[in-house]
């Protein structure tokens, strides 16, 4: 039966398949790789950092319990990290090719009455919302990616 975790576990899936450019790094895990933020020829390089975050979670269909449509939605960040020197415009196709992977998809269909929609219910679909936010240190500079999402299932 679906649900939220196997919805998150689909996106990463989705993610981790499509977006290879880059290393990325998931929520309350370990970075992927040794040294992180990762690096290449002593150099550091772009990186990502996903989430996905349920916001709301309410019923919409009619029936028995066990056998009710509900609809939870929120969403999924993927922030983009580049380091300091990169450059606006690569930044912000590195992170636009994150856009692109996740327009108007549908993902985690594995039985009737579940999916997960990559647009929120008003069609707003994924988007660069900011760019290029310094770190702390000033090292790193961030954009966000931004998925709504609408994940229906049956309860």
């Amino acid at each position: 039966m679906g649900d939220y975790a196997g919805a998150v576990a689909a996106a990463r899936a989705f993610l981790s398949a499509g977006f290879t450019v880059v290393p990325i790094q998931f929520q309350n895990e370990d970075p992927p790789q040794k040294p992180w933020p990762p690096q290449a020829s002593s150099k550091p390089v772009p990186w990502c950092y996903f989430e996905m975050i349920q916001v709301d979670d309410r019923l919409r269909g009619v029936g028995l319990p066990g056998n009710q449509v509900w609809l939870a939605v929120g969403n999924m960040f993927a922030h983009v990290w580049v380091p300091k020197g990169y450059g606006l415009p690569a930044h912000l196709a590195l992170a636009g090719q994150v856009v692109e992977l996740f327009r108007s998809r549908t993902l985690y269909n594995t039985e009737p009455g579940v999916a997960l929609r990559c647009w929120s219910e008003q069609g707003q679909g994924p988007s660069v919302q900011g760019g290029d936010r310094k770190s702390d240190d000033g090292n790193w500079f961030g954009a966000v990616v931004v998925i709504p999402f609408q994940l229906f299932y049956i309860k």
